[in-house]
Protein backbone atom coordinates (compact mmCIF):
# COMPACT_ATOMS: atom_id res chain seq x y z
CA UNK A 1 0.00 0.00 0.00
CA UNK A 2 1.36 3.66 -0.95
CA UNK A 3 2.24 5.94 1.77
CA UNK A 4 0.25 8.96 0.03
CA UNK A 5 -2.53 7.93 -1.82
CA UNK A 6 -2.47 10.34 -4.33
CA UNK A 7 -5.57 10.74 -7.29
CA UNK A 8 -6.33 12.58 -9.74
CA UNK A 9 -9.44 14.07 -7.60
CA UNK A 10 -7.68 14.83 -4.66
CA UNK A 11 -5.13 16.79 -6.76
CA UNK A 12 -8.75 18.41 -7.95
CA UNK A 13 -9.80 19.35 -4.81
CA UNK A 14 -6.92 20.92 -3.51
CA UNK A 15 -6.15 22.65 -6.77
CA UNK A 16 -10.24 24.47 -6.17
CA UNK A 17 -9.55 25.18 -2.48
CA UNK A 18 -5.98 26.93 -3.34
CA UNK A 19 -8.04 28.68 -5.75
CA UNK A 20 -10.79 29.76 -3.08
CA UNK A 21 -8.51 30.36 -0.73
CA UNK A 22 -6.05 32.72 -2.90
CA UNK A 23 -9.99 34.50 -4.39
CA UNK A 24 -10.72 35.20 -0.29
CA UNK A 25 -7.47 36.51 0.25
CA UNK A 26 -6.95 38.57 -2.59
CA UNK A 27 -10.62 40.00 -1.96
CA UNK A 28 -10.20 40.55 1.40
CA UNK A 29 -6.39 41.81 2.18
CA UNK A 30 -7.20 45.70 1.27
CA UNK A 31 -10.32 45.53 3.53
CA UNK A 32 -8.18 44.03 6.28
CA UNK A 33 -5.12 46.51 5.83
CA UNK A 34 -8.01 49.12 5.97
CA UNK A 35 -8.89 48.12 9.29
CA UNK A 36 -5.47 47.80 10.33
CA UNK A 37 -4.79 51.45 9.32
CA UNK A 38 -7.62 52.54 10.72
CA UNK A 39 -6.48 51.20 14.15
CA UNK A 40 -3.15 52.96 13.45
CA UNK A 41 -4.44 56.04 12.82
CA UNK A 42 -6.65 55.82 15.79
CA UNK A 43 -3.30 55.12 18.21
CA UNK A 44 -1.17 57.75 16.26
CA UNK A 45 -4.09 60.63 16.42
CA UNK A 46 -4.18 59.88 20.43
CA UNK A 47 -0.19 60.50 19.89
CA UNK A 48 -0.61 63.66 18.61
CA UNK A 49 -3.35 64.95 21.08
CA UNK A 50 -0.52 64.53 23.55
CA UNK A 51 1.91 66.23 21.53
CA UNK A 52 -1.06 68.96 21.10
CA UNK A 53 -0.86 69.63 24.73
CA UNK A 54 2.99 69.29 25.38
CA UNK A 55 2.48 72.34 23.13
CA UNK A 56 -0.35 74.55 24.71
CA UNK A 57 1.63 73.58 27.79
CA UNK A 58 4.73 74.97 26.51
CA UNK A 59 3.19 78.54 24.93
CA UNK A 60 1.04 78.88 28.57
CA UNK A 61 4.74 78.82 30.43
CA UNK A 62 6.41 80.82 27.61
CA UNK A 63 3.44 83.43 28.14
CA UNK A 64 3.25 83.81 31.93
CA UNK A 65 6.64 83.86 32.03
CA UNK A 66 6.73 86.66 29.54
CA UNK A 67 3.60 88.41 31.23
CA UNK A 68 5.55 89.00 34.44
CA UNK A 69 7.90 91.82 33.08
CA UNK A 70 5.38 93.90 31.27
CA UNK A 71 2.54 93.87 28.88
CA UNK A 72 -0.33 91.92 30.25
CA UNK A 73 -1.57 88.45 28.58
CA UNK A 74 -4.57 89.76 26.54
CA UNK A 75 -2.29 92.56 24.54
CA UNK A 76 0.27 90.15 23.30
CA UNK A 77 -1.10 86.54 22.81
CA UNK A 78 -2.12 87.31 19.42
CA UNK A 79 1.38 88.90 18.12
CA UNK A 80 3.00 85.41 20.54
CA UNK A 81 1.09 83.32 18.56
CA UNK A 82 2.14 84.63 15.21
CA UNK A 83 5.83 84.93 16.50
CA UNK A 84 5.69 80.83 17.31
CA UNK A 85 6.01 80.11 13.58
CA UNK A 86 8.78 82.32 13.00
CA UNK A 87 11.01 80.93 10.77
CA UNK A 88 14.52 81.40 9.16
CA UNK A 89 15.40 80.49 5.57
CA UNK A 90 18.83 79.51 4.68
CA UNK A 91 20.80 81.12 2.03
CA UNK A 92 21.53 78.80 -1.13
CA UNK A 93 24.39 76.27 -0.90
CA UNK A 94 24.42 75.57 -4.52
CA UNK A 95 27.38 78.38 -5.05
CA UNK A 96 29.10 77.29 -1.78
CA UNK A 97 31.34 80.47 -2.26
CA UNK A 98 30.87 82.87 0.78
CA UNK A 99 27.98 80.68 2.36
CA UNK A 100 29.11 80.94 5.75
CA UNK A 101 29.13 84.25 5.52
CA UNK A 102 25.98 84.64 4.21
CA UNK A 103 24.20 81.83 6.84
CA UNK A 104 25.58 84.28 9.72
CA UNK A 105 24.11 87.57 8.16
CA UNK A 106 20.60 85.46 8.14
CA UNK A 107 21.74 84.36 11.70
CA UNK A 108 21.87 87.76 12.79
CA UNK A 109 19.14 89.54 11.59
CA UNK A 110 17.10 86.22 13.50
CA UNK A 111 18.76 86.96 16.80
CA UNK A 112 17.72 90.75 16.32
CA UNK A 113 13.90 89.83 15.44
CA UNK A 114 13.95 87.69 18.41
CA UNK A 115 15.63 90.47 20.90
CA UNK A 116 12.95 92.98 19.06
CA UNK A 117 10.03 90.76 20.02
CA UNK A 118 11.21 90.00 23.39
CA UNK A 119 11.53 94.04 23.91
CA UNK A 120 7.80 94.52 22.83
CA UNK A 121 6.31 91.47 24.81
CA UNK A 122 8.39 92.16 27.64
CA UNK A 123 9.71 95.82 28.20
CA UNK A 124 10.53 95.47 31.79
CA UNK A 125 12.76 92.81 31.66
CA UNK A 126 16.64 93.54 32.28
CA UNK A 127 19.23 92.18 30.01
CA UNK A 128 20.00 88.74 32.05
CA UNK A 129 15.88 88.13 31.98
CA UNK A 130 15.36 88.99 28.34
CA UNK A 131 18.00 86.62 26.96
CA UNK A 132 16.57 83.96 29.32
CA UNK A 133 13.14 84.77 27.60
CA UNK A 134 14.40 84.50 24.06
CA UNK A 135 14.99 80.61 25.61
CA UNK A 136 12.01 80.20 26.36
CA UNK A 137 10.37 81.05 23.51
CA UNK A 138 12.66 78.80 21.82
CA UNK A 139 11.84 75.66 23.53
CA UNK A 140 7.91 76.71 22.83
CA UNK A 141 8.22 77.50 19.56
CA UNK A 142 10.59 73.40 18.96
CA UNK A 143 7.41 72.26 20.84
CA UNK A 144 5.04 73.28 18.45
CA UNK A 145 6.51 72.88 15.36
CA UNK A 146 6.68 69.02 16.27
CA UNK A 147 3.08 69.04 17.26
CA UNK A 148 2.00 70.85 13.72
CA UNK A 149 4.49 68.78 11.28
CA UNK A 150 3.34 65.39 12.67
CA UNK A 151 -0.37 66.58 12.61
CA UNK A 152 0.23 66.86 9.09
CA UNK A 153 1.88 64.05 7.94
CA UNK A 154 -1.33 61.94 10.27
CA UNK A 155 -4.39 64.59 7.92
CA UNK A 156 -2.09 62.88 4.66
CA UNK A 157 -2.34 60.19 5.47
CA UNK A 158 -5.80 59.95 6.49
CA UNK A 159 -6.40 62.31 3.23
CA UNK A 160 -4.33 60.01 0.84
CA UNK A 161 -5.52 56.75 2.89
CA UNK A 162 -1.93 56.09 2.44
CA UNK A 163 -1.45 53.00 4.74
CA UNK A 164 2.61 52.86 4.17
CA UNK A 165 2.70 56.58 5.69
CA UNK A 166 0.90 55.84 8.82
CA UNK A 167 2.81 52.82 9.45
CA UNK A 168 6.06 55.33 9.04
CA UNK A 169 4.55 57.93 10.96
CA UNK A 170 3.85 54.93 14.22
CA UNK A 171 6.88 53.91 14.06
CA UNK A 172 8.96 57.04 14.41
CA UNK A 173 6.45 58.80 17.01
CA UNK A 174 8.71 57.10 20.39
CA UNK A 175 11.04 59.63 19.45
CA UNK A 176 9.54 62.22 18.42
CA UNK A 177 7.26 62.01 21.61
CA UNK A 178 10.73 62.12 23.17
CA UNK A 179 12.00 64.77 21.91
CA UNK A 180 8.54 67.36 22.18
CA UNK A 181 8.63 66.11 25.90
CA UNK A 182 12.08 67.04 25.80
CA UNK A 183 11.31 70.55 24.82
CA UNK A 184 8.66 70.79 27.21
CA UNK A 185 11.05 70.33 29.84
CA UNK A 186 13.46 72.68 27.99
CA UNK A 187 10.89 74.91 28.12
CA UNK A 188 10.02 75.21 32.19
CA UNK A 189 14.16 75.44 32.67
CA UNK A 190 14.63 78.42 30.47
CA UNK A 191 11.78 80.18 32.11
CA UNK A 192 13.32 79.20 35.56
CA UNK A 193 16.68 80.63 34.72
CA UNK A 194 17.93 77.28 35.71
CA UNK A 195 21.51 75.75 33.98
CA UNK A 196 21.68 73.29 31.24
CA UNK A 197 23.48 69.99 30.34
CA UNK A 198 24.39 72.07 27.42
CA UNK A 199 26.47 74.61 29.93
CA UNK A 200 28.77 72.04 30.91
CA UNK A 201 31.70 73.83 29.01
CA UNK A 202 30.79 77.31 30.26
CA UNK A 203 31.22 76.26 33.76
CA UNK A 204 34.74 74.52 33.32
CA UNK A 205 35.28 78.01 31.76
CA UNK A 206 33.92 79.73 34.41
CA UNK A 207 35.49 77.75 37.32
CA UNK A 208 39.31 78.39 35.19
CA UNK A 209 38.56 82.27 35.35
CA UNK A 210 39.27 82.48 39.05
CA UNK A 211 37.22 85.42 39.31
CA UNK A 212 38.91 87.17 36.91
CA UNK A 213 37.79 90.66 35.53
CA UNK A 214 36.19 89.69 32.10
CA UNK A 215 36.48 91.89 28.64
CA UNK A 216 33.47 91.24 26.51
CA UNK A 217 35.51 91.30 23.04
CA UNK A 218 32.90 90.49 20.44
CA UNK A 219 28.99 89.88 21.19
CA UNK A 220 27.27 88.16 24.06
CA UNK A 221 30.76 86.42 24.85
CA UNK A 222 33.54 87.06 27.54
CA UNK A 223 37.15 86.38 28.47
CA UNK A 224 38.96 86.33 31.24
CA UNK A 225 42.82 86.67 31.56
CA UNK A 226 44.85 84.21 34.08
CA UNK A 227 47.76 82.33 34.88
CA UNK A 228 48.07 78.57 35.32
CA UNK A 229 51.31 76.82 36.04
CA UNK A 230 53.21 79.48 34.12
CA UNK A 231 51.24 79.84 31.48
CA UNK A 232 49.11 82.42 30.65
CA UNK A 233 45.02 81.82 30.06
CA UNK A 234 42.66 83.36 28.22
CA UNK A 235 39.41 81.76 29.13
CA UNK A 236 36.73 82.52 27.01
CA UNK A 237 32.84 81.46 26.89
CA UNK A 238 29.41 82.79 26.22
CA UNK A 239 28.21 86.27 28.56
CA UNK A 240 26.08 84.57 31.70
CA UNK A 241 24.25 83.82 33.19
CA UNK A 242 21.68 84.73 30.73
CA UNK A 243 20.59 82.00 28.26
CA UNK A 244 23.42 82.96 25.52
CA UNK A 245 25.27 80.51 22.92
CA UNK A 246 27.62 84.18 22.16
CA UNK A 247 30.31 84.15 19.33
CA UNK A 248 33.28 81.95 20.62
CA UNK A 249 34.54 81.99 16.74
CA UNK A 250 34.61 85.55 16.38
CA UNK A 251 36.41 86.22 20.00
CA UNK A 252 38.72 83.54 19.14
CA UNK A 253 39.53 84.97 16.39
CA UNK A 254 39.98 88.85 17.15
CA UNK A 255 42.60 87.59 20.18
CA UNK A 256 44.58 85.67 17.83
CA UNK A 257 44.75 88.83 15.65
CA UNK A 258 46.09 90.51 18.57
CA UNK A 259 48.70 88.45 20.07
CA UNK A 260 50.62 85.27 19.82
CA UNK A 261 48.44 82.43 20.64
CA UNK A 262 50.13 78.61 21.09
CA UNK A 263 47.63 76.15 21.80
CA UNK A 264 43.42 76.10 21.63
CA UNK A 265 41.81 74.16 24.02
CA UNK A 266 37.85 73.76 23.33
CA UNK A 267 35.25 72.14 26.01
CA UNK A 268 31.67 71.17 24.87
CA UNK A 269 28.97 68.83 25.28
CA UNK A 270 28.56 66.31 23.32
CA UNK A 271 25.80 63.97 22.43
CA UNK A 272 26.07 60.54 23.67
CA UNK A 273 25.35 56.98 21.88
CA UNK A 274 22.58 54.83 23.52
CA UNK A 275 24.00 52.55 26.27
CA UNK A 276 27.03 54.84 26.72
CA UNK A 277 27.04 57.12 30.33
CA UNK A 278 26.66 60.03 30.76
CA UNK A 279 29.36 62.50 32.28
CA UNK A 280 31.51 60.34 30.46
CA UNK A 281 34.65 62.81 29.29
CA UNK A 282 36.69 62.15 26.09
CA UNK A 283 39.43 64.07 24.30
CA UNK A 284 40.37 64.39 20.27
CA UNK A 285 41.18 66.92 17.90
CA UNK A 286 39.17 69.88 16.04
CA UNK A 287 36.83 72.61 16.86
CA UNK A 288 34.36 71.34 19.45
CA UNK A 289 31.81 73.06 18.91
CA UNK A 290 27.73 72.53 17.67
CA UNK A 291 25.18 74.34 16.25
CA UNK A 292 25.54 76.53 12.46
CA UNK A 293 29.29 76.14 11.12
CA UNK A 294 29.87 79.73 11.40
CA UNK A 295 31.53 80.27 14.54
CA UNK A 296 33.52 76.85 13.33
CA UNK A 297 34.45 77.99 10.79
CA UNK A 298 36.39 80.81 12.37
CA UNK A 299 37.99 78.78 14.43
CA UNK A 300 39.41 76.42 11.65
CA UNK A 301 40.49 79.49 9.16
CA UNK A 302 42.30 81.20 12.07
CA UNK A 303 43.80 78.10 13.71
CA UNK A 304 44.91 77.05 10.56
CA UNK A 305 46.38 80.24 9.24
CA UNK A 306 49.01 80.60 12.26
CA UNK A 307 49.03 76.87 12.43
CA UNK A 308 47.51 76.23 16.10
CA UNK A 309 46.98 73.27 17.70
CA UNK A 310 43.17 72.35 18.79
CA UNK A 311 41.90 70.26 21.26
CA UNK A 312 38.42 68.95 21.84
CA UNK A 313 37.25 67.63 25.16
CA UNK A 314 33.76 66.32 25.01
CA UNK A 315 31.61 65.34 27.60
CA UNK A 316 29.01 63.56 26.74
CA UNK A 317 25.19 63.44 27.99
CA UNK A 318 22.22 62.98 26.38
CA UNK A 319 19.44 64.99 23.91
CA UNK A 320 16.99 65.33 26.56
CA UNK A 321 20.00 66.37 29.12
CA UNK A 322 21.13 69.19 27.26
CA UNK A 323 18.44 71.08 27.19
CA UNK A 324 16.97 70.09 30.57
CA UNK A 325 18.50 71.26 34.31
CA UNK A 326 22.19 70.16 34.83
CA UNK A 327 22.62 67.24 37.31
CA UNK A 328 24.82 65.68 39.27
CA UNK A 329 26.06 63.63 37.46
CA UNK A 330 27.60 65.95 35.28
CA UNK A 331 28.24 68.79 37.31
CA UNK A 332 30.63 66.37 38.86
CA UNK A 333 31.87 65.52 34.95
CA UNK A 334 32.90 69.35 35.05
CA UNK A 335 34.99 69.20 38.10
CA UNK A 336 36.92 66.17 36.52
CA UNK A 337 37.03 68.14 33.39
CA UNK A 338 38.30 71.13 34.53
CA UNK A 339 41.43 68.38 36.09
CA UNK A 340 41.84 67.47 32.41
CA UNK A 341 41.75 71.04 30.96
CA UNK A 342 44.86 71.74 33.37
CA UNK A 343 46.51 68.27 32.72
CA UNK A 344 46.24 69.11 28.60
CA UNK A 345 47.96 72.26 29.33
CA UNK A 346 50.35 70.71 31.46
CA UNK A 347 51.41 67.91 28.60
CA UNK A 348 50.87 69.66 25.60
CA UNK A 349 52.55 73.37 26.28
CA UNK A 350 55.04 74.38 28.51
CA UNK A 351 55.71 77.45 30.52
CA UNK A 352 55.32 80.64 28.83
CA UNK A 353 53.28 79.38 26.38
CA UNK A 354 49.27 81.50 25.61
CA UNK A 355 46.67 79.01 25.85
CA UNK A 356 43.24 79.63 25.11
CA UNK A 357 40.57 77.77 26.57
CA UNK A 358 37.42 78.10 25.46
CA UNK A 359 34.17 76.63 27.08
CA UNK A 360 31.16 76.38 24.60
CA UNK A 361 27.50 76.38 25.67
CA UNK A 362 24.53 77.86 26.48
CA UNK A 363 24.99 79.74 29.87
CA UNK A 364 21.64 80.29 31.29
CA UNK A 365 22.35 80.06 34.65
CA UNK A 366 26.25 80.04 34.83
CA UNK A 367 27.76 83.59 35.59
CA UNK A 368 31.38 84.40 34.82
CA UNK A 369 33.74 82.90 37.66
CA UNK A 370 33.37 80.12 40.46
CA UNK A 371 31.43 82.33 42.26
CA UNK A 372 28.79 83.20 40.17
CA UNK A 373 27.95 79.16 39.43
CA UNK A 374 25.08 77.33 40.59
CA UNK A 375 25.29 75.09 43.75
CA UNK A 376 22.34 72.30 43.47
CA UNK A 377 22.04 70.16 40.61
CA UNK A 378 18.85 67.61 40.74
CA UNK A 379 19.48 64.24 40.43
CA UNK A 380 20.48 62.77 37.30
CA UNK A 381 17.60 60.17 35.49
CA UNK A 382 19.09 56.58 36.20
CA UNK A 383 19.17 53.98 32.81
CA UNK A 384 19.53 50.30 32.85
CA UNK A 385 22.66 49.01 31.02
CA UNK A 386 24.59 51.92 31.95
CA UNK A 387 28.12 51.76 33.32
CA UNK A 388 28.16 53.26 37.23
CA UNK A 389 29.61 56.95 37.71
CA UNK A 390 32.62 54.86 39.55
CA UNK A 391 33.82 54.26 36.10
CA UNK A 392 33.58 57.52 34.89
CA UNK A 393 35.73 59.79 37.09
CA UNK A 394 39.02 57.87 37.48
Amino acid sequence: MPLFDISLESILVWIVVLLLLGFVWSYFTPYLLTFQSRLVIGQVRKSVNELEKWAKEGRRIALSTITKYGRPKRDIEKDFDNFLEFFTIEPVSDDPAGVIQRLEHVLDVRKKRFEGAVARFAPNADEETAANLEMTIEGAMASYWIFRVVRHFMLLAEKTKSYQLIMILQMQMPILKEYAKAYLDATKTFADGKPIGDGVGAMVAAKLMDNASCKELAEDTVYAETKFDGRKLIVVKAKGPGGRVGKPGELIARLIKRRKVDRIIMIDAGLKLEGEASGHVIEGVGAAIGGPPTEKYKIEEVAVKHGIPVDAIIIKESFKEAITPLNKRLARAVDFTTERVKQAMRERTKRGDVVVVAGIGNTIGIGQGPDQLPREFPEPTEEKGIESDKLLFR
